[in-house]
C-alpha cells in the first residue's frame, strides 16, 4: 500500500494516477483479504503502468521501483502461502525471508544494467540482433529448465 501511494503522489500527480493507484490498492487489498493470488499480478501491473506512463524521464529510479515492486508481489504470495493449514517447518522463515531480500536487492544491479544497455548507442546490426534473439532463446531456455526442475 506504501508502493501505491508513492506511485501516486510522485511527481506530477493527476487523478488518473490516483484512481490507478487507489485501484490496485483495492485490488491487493482484496487478494489479500479473500486469501485469492488472481488479483496480485492486476495490481502490481497497474502500479508500474501508473509510474511509467505519465512520465517518461523516471529512468533513473526505475530499477528500484521495479525490485519493489518484485517485493511487493513476494511478500503478497508469501501472506498467501502463510494461511495454508500446513506450516513451514521451524526455521523455514528467516532464509525465505532472506532469499526475497536477495532476490529484491539483486533485483536492482540487473535491473540498471538492463537500463543502461538500453540507452546505450549500440548500432544495429544483423549480428546484433542475433545476438540478441540467442539471449532471448537463452533465457527462455534456463527459465524452462528451472519450471521443469521445480515441478518435478
Amino acid at each position: 500500500m506504501v508502493l501505491g501511494a508513492a506511485t501516486a503522489l510522485a511527481g506530477r500527480t493527476s487523478a488518473a494516477a490516483l484512481v490507478g493507484a487507489a485501484l490496485a490498492i483495492a485490488l491487493l487489498s482484496v487478494a489479500l483479504t479473500t486469501a485469492r493470488p488472481g488479483p496480485i499480478p492486476f495490481a502490481l501491473l497497474l502500479l508500474g503502468a501508473v509510474y511509467a506512463i505519465p512520465d517518461a524521464g523516471r529512468a533513473a529510479a526505475t530499477p528500484v521501483f521495479g525490485s519493489a515492486l518484485l517485493l511487493t508481489a513476494e511478500l503478497a504470495y508469501w501472506s498467501l502461502d502463510e494461511r495454508v493449514h500446513l506450516r513451514l517447518e521451524a526455521g523455514a522463515l528467516m532464509p525465505r525471508l532472506l532469499a526475497i531480500l536477495a532476490v529484491a536487492a539483486a533485483a536492482i544491479p540487473a535491473s540498471t544494467l538492463v537500463l543502461v544497455t538500453a540507452e546505450a548507442g549500440v548500432e544495429r546490426s544483423p549480428a546484433t540482433t542475433a545476438v540478441g534473439g540467442a539471449a532471448i532463446v537463452a533465457c527462455i531456455a534456463l527459465l524452462t529448465s528451472l519450471a521443469r526442475r521445480r515441478s518435478a
